[in-house]
């Protein structure tokens, strides 16, 4: 930890919430430093401060982001009401609480971020840092040169237009294709309702990279650790 750093921004770090939430708490009350309540949002904090988070002292855990090769069938969530499988299932041996870094649909696969670092998160989400996450999509029939020119141009999706960063063409036949899109936003199936307003079914969605960071050779349902190294990546457009 940095020898003195904003109180919300040590809340993000200890992975209980992110900088937003814990800028609330702050506001209504509900953060204690050394036993006094706390509400200047500027107020700077150490590690030899005691800083109690519903009457719990907080301690911070070591940082820590994995990447992980999500299958289908799983949900990017740490519980499911209805008792599904979430991507936590498939995390083993690591005592950090984890949470998931954005979502990645049931039915698509391919790679999601977890960890326990609430500042990371926020940096990955907050559109002003414009994170681009990449992204395989195999459809159900020739994706056309009118399409093609239609999405690359923007397509309006429930009163806002997506406008992907790239488009690729993989493979283009009579029934199927594959197409490579680059998008900076993270609205919920934004991608199968975009195909789907140009008349196409997607058959397969697989997230390949967020920022510089590729998925690579991480086989389905595992995951590794990332080197310090790895995580600047995902901060390269």
């Amino acid at each position: 930890m940095e020898k003195k750093v904003r109180i919300a921004k040590y809340l993000a770090s200890c992975g209980i919430l992110s900088r937003r939430k814990a800028e609330e708490l702050i506001k209504s009350e509900k953060i204690k430093v050394n036993d006094e309540i706390l509400t200047d949002l500027s107020f700077k904090v150490s590690a030899d401060d005691k800083v109690e988070y519903l009457g719990k002292e907080l301690k911070c855990e070591k940082n820590i982001v994995i990447a992980l090769n999500k299958p289908e069938g799983y949900i990017s969530s740490v519980a499911d009401n209805y008792k599904r499988k979430t991507v936590l299932d498939l995390v083993n041996g690591i005592e950090a609480r984890l949470f998931p870094v954005g979502r990645l649909d049931f039915d698509s696969r391919g790679l999601i971020l977890l960890t326990n670092n609430g500042d990371f998160t926020y940096k990955i989400l907050h559109p002003k840092f414009q994170v681009p996450k990449t992204y395989e999509v195999e459809i159900n029939d020739y994706f056309s040169d009118e399409s093609i020119e239609k999405i690359t141009n923007g397509i309006n999706i429930e009163g806002r237009e997506l406008l992907p960063a790239a488009v690729k063409i993989l493979v283009r036949k009579n029934n199927i294709s594959r197409i490579e899109i680059k998008i900076i936003e993270g609205r919920k199936r934004i991608i199968r309702k975009a195909f789907a307003k140009l008349g196409y079914k997607v058959k397969d969605l697989k997230r390949t990279a967020i920022g510089d960071l590729k998925l690579g050779n991480i086989a389905e349902g595992n995951y590794r650790i990332l080197s310090e190294d790895e995580l600047e990546k995902v901060f390269k457009p």
